[in-house]
């Protein structure tokens, strides 16, 4: 049961982030619109896609790492809420401290806060950039601490020394 409890969680975390929500976001950006960015379609397009790309260099990035370091979510069913095993929120089994973890202690939520706003360049839409992203960011950081809290819990004084090193959500190295 917990192998397929574990499939579903990450196959509804993928669906959600990379189709409901940028669909969302698309039609969002002509629902909802304040303004457009008055720049040229060139520019918007080539500042867009290279920011989607970095975004997805710290995405993608952190979940190679993840990968490699052979991290698992921890699952101790009896000591945690239903809320914390369907948004993951158990702390990992160990902590990654090197590589793109070194450089910023969220790498994967930066990297999803950047694709958001080279979408909102890209598409030219003010709504996306003044609304759109300042919702997720307030979103992405009641869930880091939420995260954090378990984290610190599980691996105390380890942690809290990787908090002291390793900048909150915005790399100290951009590459």
């Amino acid at each position: 049961m917990k192998k397929v409890y574990k499939i579903l969680a990450s196959l509804l975390t993928i669906i959600f982030y990379w189709v409901i929500f940028p669909l969302f976001l698309f039609w969002f950006s002509f629902k909802v619109q304040i303004g457009r960015l008055d720049i040229p379609n060139l520019l918007a397009y080539g500042i867009g896609f290279i920011m989607v790309v970095y975004g997805l260099y710290w995405y993608i990035g952190a979940g190679i790492a993840q990968h490699k370091s052979g991290v698992k979510i921890s699952r101790n069913y009896k000591s945690t809420s239903f809320l914390s095993r369907l948004f993951q929120l158990d702390p990992p089994d160990k902590l990654i401290t090197t590589g793109i973890y070194a450089k910023s202690r969220n790498p994967m939520f930066f990297g999803y806060t950047v694709i958001l706003i080279g979408m909102g360049i890209l598409l030219r839409s003010i709504s996306i950039l003044v609304i759109f992203v300042p919702a997720f960011i307030v979103f992405d950081l009641i869930w880091i601490k939420l995260e954090e809290k378990n984290i610190r819990e599980k691996f105390g004084n380890k942690y809290a020394n990787y908090q002291n090193s390793t900048p909150f959500f915005i790399p100290n190295h951009f590459f």
